[in-house]
């Protein structure tokens, strides 16, 4: 017989859960998007959220930590585009992770992003840089999301992948209209997110610009299929090949368009920082990964059990889905004293912001050189910075988050001169 005791536990943990599933509609519906950590705080304290019989939410550290790690939970994004409902691979994710396609796959991504293509990007990305502060002197104001961050991850994918520069804006508007279809409108409430009918004609013009590109590359190199990238092992068929850049201009693209304008707010918001980060550049990477700790551009990630897990206690039962809210894993104090403050200098504490185990995205080094390279700029080059008039905004997006616009005036900007590091 249920004691009196029980009864009041039992219904302690309901209200509590009734109270995480209020919460997390508010993160969907967009009121709190400027700020909804004391929402994901709120959700995190609560525990694993049984949303339904069939989906499970984790918010804590430990609980996301385990489920990434994890060879059964595998990333799906079945029915997020029409090209996948097609049969044509969307992204790497559709790829079960340790299988022999998703291995393929993350060989051809790494075959594009080797060490010394890496190496080789610096200048470039420098340059790109340099070239949009010039473009901005003049008027004494900068708005970070446009004159920085968009322009520059489309123009270097574009270098990385061989694609003409002048296609970068085209690529970075079907980035824009792809990416709220990561949101997880429809697994928590069974509608889709807004936009649908432009969404799906940007994934057809996207779908249609990269078939005709390995089908082009393929003619003229006499191969059939294609060959791998540079660096990857043995031949790849058109479909991969597509897979591999599609995952890269989309995911890759939106990903590093936020961490750039997420840096530039922090470094906004902490002067002492972007003084530090004017002194000694290289303390521009401790300032990233407090950003992907602190004000992660992906929010929270969709996972799927292959098989029944234990995660940390928490069983689940093969076909589970999964929703992993790292924003609020990233500020559990269970990890890191005082997690809700800005502290490059503080210990490093882990993070998931690009994943973790068996698809930990491949894409990270990218991110971070095309990230630290502008902030290091910035905080040479615009000078007395500081916030313009009117509070930063942000798009309605609730997976990748990331601002809309942020003004900053200066003083002046600084020549293009200045040695790269400052001497």
């Amino acid at each position: 017989m249920e004691s009196p005791r029980s009864a009041s536990l039992l219904s302690g943990e309901r209200d509590r859960q009734e109270e995480a599933r209020s919460l997390l509609l508010r993160v969907l519906d967009g009121s709190m998007r400027s700020d909804p950590y004391p929402v994901f705080d709120r959700i995190r304290e609560g525990g694993p959220l049984w949303w339904d019989g069939s989906t499970v939410v984790f918010s804590s550290y430990r609980h996301c930590s385990a489920v990434l790690r994890a060879p059964e939970a595998v990333a799906r994004g079945a029915g997020a585009c029409p090209a996948r409902q097609a049969g044509r691979p969307g992204a790497l994710a559709v790829a079960v992770a340790g299988s022999p396609e998703h291995v393929r796959l993350r060989r051809l991504v790494a075959g594009v992003l080797t060490p010394e293509r890496m190496r080789a990007l610096v200048p470039f990305v420098r340059d790109l840089v340099d070239d949009r502060l010039d473009g901005v002197a003049a008027r004494g104001r900068l708005e970070a999301v446009t004159d920085l961050a968009y322009p520059l991850p489309a123009a270097v994918l574009c270098r990385l992948l061989d694609l003409p520069q002048e296609d970068a804006s085209w690529l970075h508007q079907r980035a824009l209209l792809l990416s709220p279809a990561l949101d997880p409108h429809h697994l928590l409430t069974g509608a889709a997110p807004p936009g649908g009918e432009a969404r799906r004609r940007a994934e057809e013009e996207l779908a249609a610009y990269l078939g005709e590109l390995v089908r082009s590359r393929g003619a003229r190199s006499g191969d059939d299929p294609p060959s791998a990238p540079a660096g990857a092992e043995g031949p790849a068929s058109a479909a991969q090949l597509a897979a591999v850049y599609r995952a890269l201009l989309v995911a890759g693209h939106e990903t590093s368009v936020d961490l750039i304008s997420g840096g530039v707010l922090a470094l906004l918001r902490a002067p002492h920082v972007l003084q530090a980060v004017r002194r000694d550049p290289r303390y521009a990477g401790r300032v990233v990964e407090e950003v992907l700790r602190l004000d992660p551009p992906v929010q929270l990630l969709h996972r799927h059990a292959a098989a029944a897990l234990d995660v940390c206690g928490t069983r689940v039962p093969a076909g589970t889905a999964m929703l992993l809210l790292l924003a609020a894993a990233h500020r559990d104090p269970q990890v890191r004293n005082s997690p809700e403050v800005f502290s490059p200098d503080g210990a490093r504490t882990p993070h998931a912001a690009f994943g973790m185990g068996p698809h930990a995205c491949p894409g990270e080094p990218v991110a971070r050189l095309i990230a630290e390279t502008v902030l290091v700029r910035f905080a040479q080059r615009v000078v007395g910075a500081r916030f313009a008039t009117g509070a930063p905004s942000y798009r309605p997006n609730v997976t990748l988050r990331g601002l809309r616009a942020l003004w900053v005036d200066s003083d002046g900007f600084g020549d293009r001169g200045l040695p790269w590091p400052p001497a």
